[in-house]
């Protein structure tokens, strides 16, 4: 029989909506599906917006208030929300003992993703993070190829996330600008999606130096207003990295790429050859062999990671594609819900979040101290 998981969903914004239509359409994207995800509630700070889009999700709760949306039963609760709010809500949540999917970043700092992931365990409750690039089929192939050797000896990477959105003065403030609301900029927004896979593609980070810049320093408080609000978080950094066994590698992330075509690539350089993962082409990675003096581009044919559901049971095939974000997120969270069904715990758990929330710090501490070099683990 097909179990049905009860989701509540925390925030219905931008991400709560691509989160909302991932969980819709897993019956659409896999047949003889083991679980539906029903989306029985909502908690938002207001509900006079958006009635009938609610209606059509089919929330059968819909309520402000944190105290009655956390008492009720769900099998798991998917944190949208800014990030300000995570800590307050996971508290909530492992207190009820309610699984969590929580939204990247993790905290706004690492002392918050510490109590997080303590808290989780004290209350046994399973949690994953939505660090999605690492569900793409690309990534995947990747990381089975440089385990197999393909490409040999490491030598390096190169890793970036480019956006154009906040290119206008115009655009007004919001949460992402200000450190009090976000605890960063474009490097925890961007970046802590690259860090995450770069950690799942190589392994641990052992240092980190930093670079920032914030180009556009003031914005209109709201929109259309004459009246400015200073931005306090980073539109463009680079990072240089140290894995731990030596790899070095180059992150840069920036909101502020007017033109660009391709927002996201990973480039990893060895001695028999390169690998490229490019978002625009999530389902194809690219090989270079160093023996032909040629780049091969396909679906090739490796064994799935160990200890990971295969890729193809997660990701929807190209006649039911939603597109490259949902079907990101559809993936991330058919598994967390796959996991809870069967018992399993997360790979992609709030340790992981946590490991990422280290690197964030580290790279915003060595940036503020003109790029001085920082150890990990952090004291």
């Amino acid at each position: 029989m097909t179990k049905t998981m009860d989701i509540g969903l925390v925030g219905l914004g931008y991400i709560g909506k691509i989160h909302a239509n991932a969980y819709r359409n897993i019956p659409v994207c896999f047949s003889n599906t083991p679980l539906t995800a029903n989306l029985k509630g909502v908690l938002r700070s207001k509900l006079d917006t958006e009635q009938t889009l609610m209606e059509d999700l089919g929330f059968t709760l819909r309520t402000t208030d944190p105290e009655e949306f956390f008492s009720t039963d769900f099998d798991m609760v998917d944190i949208c929300t800014p990030n300000k709010l995570h800590l307050e809500e996971v508290k909530m949540a492992a207190e009820a003992g309610l699984n969590i999917y929580l939204e990247k970043p993790m905290a706004m700092d690492l002392a918050e993703a510490r109590e997080m992931t303590e808290l989780a365990k004290k209350h046994g409750i399973k949690t994953h993070m939505a660090l999605v690039f690492r569900y793409v089929p690309a990534a995947r192939q990747m990381k089975a190829l440089v385990e197999a050797g393909a490409i040999g000896e490491v030598f390096n990477f190169n890793a970036r996330f480019f956006h154009g959105s906040y290119v206008d003065p115009n655009r007004p403030m919001s949460w992402r600008l200000r450190w009090a609301d976000s605890g960063g900029g474009v490097f925890a927004d961007l970046g802590s999606h690259m860090i995450d896979l770069i950690r799942y593609l190589l392994g641990d980070v052992a240092s980190v130096k930093a670079e920032m810049r914030t180009f556009i320093t003031q914005r209109p408080k709201s929109k259309g207003s004459s009246e400015m609000e200073e931005v306090d978080v980073d539109d463009w950094m680079m990072c240089l990295m140290e894995m731990e066994g030596g790899v070095p590698g180059v992150l840069e992330v920036h909101r502020m790429a007017t033109g660009v075509e391709d927002p996201a690539q990973i480039e990893i350089f060895g001695t028999k050859g390169a690998l490229r993962f490019s978002m625009n082409r999530p389902e194809l990675v690219d090989i270079y062999d160093a023996g032909t003096n040629r780049w091969y581009h396909g679906s090739l044919d490796v064994p799935p990671v160990e200890g990971e559901r295969p890729i193809n049971e997660l990701w929807p095939s190209g006649k039911y594609t939603q597109g490259m974000m949902t079907n990101a997120h559809m993936a991330s969270g058919y598994d967390f819900l796959l996991n809870i069904a069967e018992g399993k715990e997360s790979k992609l758990d709030f340790d992981a979040g946590m490991a990422v929330q280290e690197i964030l710090e580290a790279g915003y501490t060595s940036a503020r101290k003109g790029g001085e070099k920082v150890q990990l683990p952090l004291a």
